[in-house]
């Protein structure tokens, strides 16, 4: 590690942000409240996160002369999103310093460098098969059973699709598939929870854990996240392993998230690293003493990680554009609810999330309760379950 690894960020000093996710404007108010400079680099000039920076490069993200311009106008660079490529975090990272680095980028980008990775640390995987052909679905189908996934190696593949087989019959819809590359078929797990642990890493591999936030899902969105759950003890103690395990292995400095599948009978798999901020974090902008931006900004400034402690019981509910109208009610009675919209994202699809509401109170099950009630998300799901 070099020296230039360890050096210490001050107020006044230029942190640059790449990735233009809902994160981006979140963590470039944090960084200037912080007392940095900051700039921003994106294709659309006319975003939140382009907007509130101190200054700003439109460009896309495969123009190298305006990506090392801002590079080198920058002490720091940090990424919001995990879909940018490892190729163009590599590039960043020989202009200027990149503490999360493109490792851990990468790494999660393919699925067998991913579980390999999962296993290396004695973590439990679903049962998978690496697949090049459509014989090689039928003579592994047996072993991992149904219903199964398969799902291309690299997730980012501009035409790989996930396909489910629940039947022998549905193997026939994989033809030509292989054709773009190498998949994988996984067994699907039957998990009964599903958790999130926001964890924070210093340069020095300090770790800093955030308490487990539990997800409940609306088809492939976050619908509610919440706080505090209740956990075994063993089970806690071996996500806090697992956990800990992944900050030992990487180099990545600052944010990242570790989404746990929990069986009925308390089995445990790691579902998901994101290798920055998750939505499930955002819980802690209201939940605890310091949100996920803060403290990855404390671990990328070469600043020792704040005390993670609970407030008070908290749920956030994510909301899409076919629930507006109904959270312009809320906004006018509700006096525990909390909202922030998502200002880039136009209304393209009504499914498309547009914004989150964290709502407080001294009771989690009762505040589920309250969102319950409004039945703003039990139409939603009503119309979710119509379209299957």
């Amino acid at each position: 590690m070099s020296i230039l690894d360890n050096r210490v960020l001050y107020p006044g000093d230029t942190i640059g942000v790449i990735g233009d996710s809902s994160n981006g404007p979140m963590i470039v108010a944090a960084a200037r409240q912080s007392g940095f400079k900051v700039g921003a680099y994106g294709a659309d000039e006319t975003s939140e996160m382009l907007q509130l920076a101190d200054f700003k490069i439109v460009g896309s993200l495969s123009d190298k002369d305006r990506l090392q311009d801002f590079a080198e106008r920058c002490d720091v660079v940090t990424y919001d999103s995990e879909n940018l490529s490892a190729d163009l975090l590599g590039f960043l990272a020989d202009k200027t310093l990149l503490p999360q680095g493109s490792d851990l980028q990468s790494m999660m980008a393919d699925r067998l460098l991913e579980r390999a990775f999962y296993e290396q640390m004695n973590v439990n995987v679903a049962p998978y098969a690496t697949i090049v052909s459509l014989d090689d679905v039928y003579q592994s189908i047996n072993s991992i059973g149904y219903p199964a996934l398969l799902k291309p190696i690299q997730k980012d593949l501009a035409h790989g699709e996930e396909i489910q087989i629940n039947t022998q019959t549905d193997i026939a819809q994989a033809a030509g598939l292989t054709d773009w590359g190498t998949y994988i078929l996984e067994s699907t797990v039957n998990y009964a929870r599903e958790l999130s642990v926001t964890v924070a890493r210093t340069a020095e591999g300090e770790a800093s854990l955030f308490p487990p936030a539990e997800i409940k899902r609306q088809g492939n969105h976050i619908q509610w996240v919440y706080l505090p759950v209740q956990l075994a003890a063993d089970v806690k103690a071996e996500m806090d392993r697992i956990c800990h395990e992944i900050v030992a292995n990487l180099s990545y400095v600052g944010v990242f998230d570790v989404d746990f599948m929990l069986t009925e009978s308390n089995a445990i798999y790691v579902k998901a690293i994101i290798p920055t901020f998750s939505e499930a974090g955002r819980i802690f902008d209201r939940a605890a003493t310091v949100t996920q931006y803060e403290q990855h900004l404390r671990a990328i400034a070469g600043l020792p990680l704040s005390d993670v402690e609970v407030l008070k019981p908290t749920v956030l509910a994510a909301f899409n554009a076919s629930q507006l109208n109904a959270m312009r009610t809320q906004w006018q009675i509700k006096k525990n609810w909390h909202f922030t919209y998502y200002h880039r994202f136009k209304k393209e699809d009504e499914n498309d999330l547009v914004g989150h509401v964290i709502v407080q109170g001294d009771d989690v099950n009762k505040l589920l309760e309250q969102l319950e009630d409004t039945e703003i998300w039990s139409t939603a799901k009503a119309a979710d379950d119509d379209q299957d």
